[in-house]
């Protein structure tokens, strides 16, 4: 059986809201797109751990969705670790900067190693954005 407060325990990746917090006070605006309706009959209480977690961590979004297909919903870049929506996304040509862990080695693209390296693919991003590029 599941663990009933995993999404509550989990810490969150070293860097990730911090980094989140500076981006967002440049302007970015955060959509976070996460598919944690799997487990039958929890949906409520997924929902609920999940924007508890992120108001505990201090993690900012305008936006949360909880979805599986992420290729549905728009945004000019995506920040991805799961290979299936890493590729489903490249194949809609739609623009992905890999956060990198054991199981997405293997694909090509932009990626960070760390929450710093994000953060910085993420302003080159914002930057090219701004001038038009």
């Amino acid at each position: 059986m599941k663990q009933r407060g995993l999404f509550r325990t989990l810490p969150p990746l070293p860097g990730a809201p911090a980094a989140l917090r500076r981006l967002s006070a440049r302007h970015v605006r955060i959509r976070i797109i996460t598919h944690r309706l799997y487990i039958p009959w929890f949906h409520r209480e997924a929902i609920g751990q999940t924007v508890d977690w992120l108001e505990e961590h201090g993690i900012p979004y305008w936006d949360l969705c909880f979805m599986r297909d992420k290729v549905a919903v728009g945004a000019d870049l995506y920040l991805e670790d799961s290979p299936m929506n890493i590729e489903a996304l490249a194949r809609e040509g739609h623009p992905v900067i890999i956060v990198s862990n054991s199981t997405n080695r293997h694909l090509p693209g932009p990626r960070g190693e760390s929450w710093e390296e994000i953060e910085r693919l993420v302003l080159d991003a914002l930057a090219r954005w701004e001038r038009g590029a």
